[in-house]
């Protein structure tokens, strides 16, 4: 719907947004848009239910709005794989061109009609990166830049929807102005550090105003864009154009970066990558399942090994359909990713240790055990652990089995609780 403001009267029109001809150029002072979210809604599907109820009541009625058998699909700016099978190529990719094409062309009729000096505001609301991609992607393409962004907590934390799926529960609104016409290519390693300095400098800023978790990170693409849609077109060191996707890994980056960091309270040297990714992987997503995509991507920030291998080698987590969920010690050990004999016990990964103490004190119950396993594998000195479980009481929830047993050891065993400092301990009377 498009809103037009003439002196004191609310003219409201309805039209499609890619072809606003009856607005002239240069006109609007100020466009608001809440684009389609990508693929997470099909809305015309969702809507044929109540079209042809509608229809046999009001088609005589409004003819021109019901002249098709059911909602027009070709032109709704979705990401819609179904419309795209059996085309000869992957219908997720032909989906997402299309949406990526279909929002350039509302892009640039709402960069038509904005005034050169006028301003737009893009709400966008989506966990997955590529989503951010495509749409950031047609609105540089536009002629777009991004010159603010703002966080804003939109949803309710005790849903049942995002408490159990870790769904996204703030909406990112991005102030966008026309780019300078002039405004000259520029090359990603000079943008680079910019991007990562600018992220780590206003993410204080998003937690101060309760912006944690999986929308942390996702707050950190309006930062990102600030510095990448300067510009146009961004090349990297071959002088191949660049997507948004490259400066949301980056800032992705400086977030794991900064919240392990924040985590740990001193020095990160000697965290192996797996126990970094393990640890952040609660700390952003406080849910035992989220997408795969999302812990690809998380893989990558930290580096140091492959994302596949989290569930073929280390066997952390199970995957399937898109979307993976971290097993737990027990899970784990009945898959002899670790052993919880101390004489064949393998001290590579702090993960591994952690989850040996807590499948040993599930299996029996008895602090002993732990202490004799400590004792024999020398993890009783090993200050690396003793931090990592301080940091596992912080990020793992007080619901989870883990956390329950790592406050059954801290309150039992004297040496632990001489070391681990359990900030969150609360007694209830």
């Amino acid at each position: 719907m498009i809103f037009k403001l003439q002196t004191s009267n609310l003219i409201l029109q309805t039209s499609s947004a890619d072809s606003l001809f009856h607005i002239p150029d240069n006109s609007v002072d100020t466009i608001v848009t809440d684009p389609p979210y990508y693929s997470t809604i099909q809305y015309a599907e969702l809507s044929d239910f109540f079209y042809v109820w509608m229809k046999r009541t009001l088609g005589d009625i409004f003819p021109d709005l019901f002249w098709s058998e059911l909602t027009d699909k070709d032109r709704e700016a979705v990401a819609n794989p179904s419309r795209f099978r059996n085309m000869g190529a992957s219908p997720e990719e032909l989906a997402k061109q299309d949406y990526e094409a279909k929002m350039q062309l509302v892009f640039s009729e709402y960069y038509r009609v904005l005034r050169d000096d006028g301003v737009m505001t893009v709400q966008f609301n989506h966990k997955e990166s590529g989503a951010w991609d495509v749409l950031t992607k047609s609105l540089i393409d536009a002629g777009f830049e991004i010159t603010a962004s703002w966080s804003v907590s939109t949803e309710n934390p005790q849903n049942l929807h995002q408490a159990k799926k870790n769904s996204v529960s703030s909406t990112v609104l991005l102030v966008c102005r026309k780019r300078d016409p002039l405004a000259e290519q520029a090359w990603w390693d000079d943008l680079r550090p910019e991007v990562a300095n600018l992220v780590e400098q206003r993410a204080p800023e998003f937690e101060e105003n309760e912006i944690t978790g999986i929308d942390l990170y996702l707050s950190a693409f309006g930062p990102a864009l600030n510095v990448f849609s300067r510009a146009y077109p961004i090349l990297d060191s071959s002088g191949e154009p660049v997507r948004p996707e490259v400066a949301f890994a980056e800032a992705r980056k400086a977030i794991a970066n900064y919240r392990f960091r924040k985590l740990v309270q001193t020095d990160t040297a000697g965290f192996d990558p797996l126990t970094q990714w393990y640890l952040l992987a609660w700390d952003a997503f406080k849910a035992r399942e989220f997408p795969f995509d999302e812990a690809r991507q998380l893989a990558l920030a930290i580096g140091g090994f492959n994302v596949n291998d989290l569930a073929k080698e280390y066997k952390l987590l199970d995957s399937a359909s898109g979307t993976c969920k971290l097993l737990t010690p027990k899970q784990r050990h009945k898959k002899r990713a670790f052993n919880t004999c101390a004489d064949n016990f393998s001290n590579l990964y702090l993960v591994d240790a952690l989850h040996a103490i807590i499948a040993i004190y599930q299996e029996e119950q008895n602090p002993q055990l732990v202490r004799n396993f400590l004792q024999k594998t020398g993890l009783n000195n090993n200050d690396m652990l003793m931090k990592t479980l301080e940091i596992a009481f912080k990020v793992i929830p007080k619901s989870a089995e883990e956390h329950k047993t790592l406050t059954s050891l801290w309150l039992s065993m004297d040496e632990i609780k001489a070391k681990v400092v359990y900030e969150q301990m609360r007694f209830e009377v």
